[in-house]
């Protein structure tokens, strides 16, 4: 699959020829290096997912825009974007202040732990590794993170990590259970706005959800229904329910 991300564009899934779409800009990335994967893996004591790995050694990183024009205004509407691995840095690591004063976000977070959640969720603390896949141009933090080893668990040995959504309230929602398949989800999406946020309790804020609905109707079949359609009604349970390769077709038709 990220054998494609070389041939320019043919990992988007519309083009320049349909009404509005404009300023397609994919930036060119060359492969990493495996002994900047090695020296990353070692540095940080874990394991980087076959999947994340062969990413790299196809592309360091992946960032592309698009502009969509409307009633004679050009809206940055598509953003994409996975960091490289100079740029997949460690958030948090935290150890407790003990201070009831002044409390750090570790502190914090065992304050407000919640014990109905059936899913382990990530921490601050040193024991939970927590690295930065896209800062989602500032509203939240898309993130690899391993989760809370086993006492008996090496590092290297570790829970493969999962993909999770950090809101700007520190609240965790999870994305996907691997990279592939949020890959995946942010191709069918198109890197429209705040499509991470369409996965938690809060869902998108009225200016994101009215950029798509302003597209004229003729326009959104052109562009996709299936795939606007799906951003604009389908939770976490609905996307969880598509099945590989129905997503893998509909990214590449």
């Amino acid at each position: 699959m990220f054998e494609r991300m070389s041939t320019n564009r043919a990992m988007f899934p519309i083009g320049e020829g349909i009404p509005g779409v404009q300023d397609i800009e994919l930036e060119n990335k060359m492969p990493c290096e495996r002994v900047l994967l090695s020296s990353w893996e070692q540095r940080h004591c874990c394991t980087l997912p076959e999947d994340l790995k062969q990413f790299y050694f196809t592309s360091d990183g992946y960032r592309l825009i698009w502009n969509y024009e409307y009633a004679g205004e050009v809206l940055p509407i598509g953003n994409m974007r996975i960091n490289s691995i100079s740029e997949l840095r460690r958030l948090a690591g935290l150890k407790s202040s003990g201070d009831a004063d002044c409390p750090n976000l570790l502190d914090i977070e065992i304050c407000n732990q919640s014990s109905s959640s059936k899913m382990p969720r990530p921490n601050f603390g040193v024991k939970c590794k927590i690295f930065e896949l896209d800062p989602c141009q500032g509203i939240g933090k898309v993130c690899l993170v391993y989760l809370d080893k086993c006492e008996n668990e090496s590092d290297l040995r570790r829970e493969d990590p999962k993909i999770w959504l950090l809101d700007r309230c520190f609240e965790w929602h999870f994305l996907a259970n691997d990279f592939l398949q949020y890959f995946r989800t942010m191709l069918v999406h198109m890197g429209l706005p705040q499509w991470q946020f369409r996965f938690t309790p809060m869902g998108l804020t009225p200016w994101a959800e009215v950029d798509v609905l302003s597209l004229e109707t003729k326009e959104l079949e052109t562009l996709g229904t299936w795939t606007l359609v799906m951003w604009l009604a389908c939770g976490v349970h609905g996307i969880n329910q598509i099945k590989e390769g129905e997503l893998s077709l509909n990214v590449y038709q």
